[in-house]
């Protein structure tokens, strides 16, 4: 995933202080509300990007991280990153996150956590998703992405926005709110939303695409296997 796709229309003109906000706030909403589940779990991280994430995941007491980026410019920044003691708790994948996933479900491999950040458009079946996800046996996944404002249980289709790898299927699928609920309920899952009203206004700043209006929104949510 590239780092012109997941942020807001506009985001590039406005000052650092806007991203130093928006990277503070998605960590404290992210991750920081999970660090009683995340302190000595391993970690499953779809969309891992530059690696930067899994960092965060390991500062948090993560003991083992893997991080699964299809983008070799994204992999390769990762080798970049300083050393900051945590290096040994991660391993960074280059591959599909769809396919990695399916990998492990089928050799065996568990994971206390699951997050996928900017994936759930990588496919039309969630369902297919899911049961993958469940059979890596997680006590908690963690879902960021974009999806349509309805309860209909509909996929609303969109050209990706910018350069993307090639093995991106366009246009993709943009999943509703109530499209991955029904999965959600027929797969096991309980599902919450997370709820990014309780951050105030004034910290909302380089968040946008999490309050805009319209039909498509960002939008944050966990499952647990019921």
């Amino acid at each position: 995933m590239s780092y012109h796709q997941h942020i807001p229309a506009g985001f590039l003109d406005s000052d650092v202080n806007l991203m130093a906000n928006r990277i503070q706030a998605r960590h404290a909403i992210l991750v920081d509300g999970f660090r009683h589940v995340i302190a000595d779990s391993t970690v499953l991280l779809l969309g891992a990007e530059d690696g930067r994430w899994c960092y965060t995941f390991a500062a948090a007491g993560a003991l083992h991280v893997v991080g699964v980026e299809e983008s070799n410019d994204m992999v390769s920044r990762f080798l970049q990153l300083p050393e900051i003691g945590l290096g040994e708790r991660i391993e960074m994948r280059e591959a599909n996150p769809i396919e990695a996933l399916a990998t492990d479900a089928e050799a065996g491999r568990t994971y206390d956590i699951v997050v996928l950040f900017d994936v759930i458009d990588r496919l039309g079946n969630l369902h297919a998703l899911l049961h993958a996800i469940r059979a890596v046996k997680p006590r908690l996944v963690v879902i960021d992405g974009l999806f349509a404002m309805t309860d209909d249980a509909v996929f609303v289709m969109e050209n990706h926005r910018g350069p993307v790898p090639e093995s991106y299927v366009n246009p993709r699928l943009i999943p509703s709110r109530g499209a991955i609920a029904k999965a959600a309920r027929d797969t096991g899952f309980e599902m919450d939303w997370i709820d990014w009203s309780r951050l105030p206004e004034e910290d909302r700043l380089g968040l946008s695409d999490y309050y805009q209006s319209g039909p498509q929104r960002r939008q944050s949510l966990t499952l647990m296997p019921t």
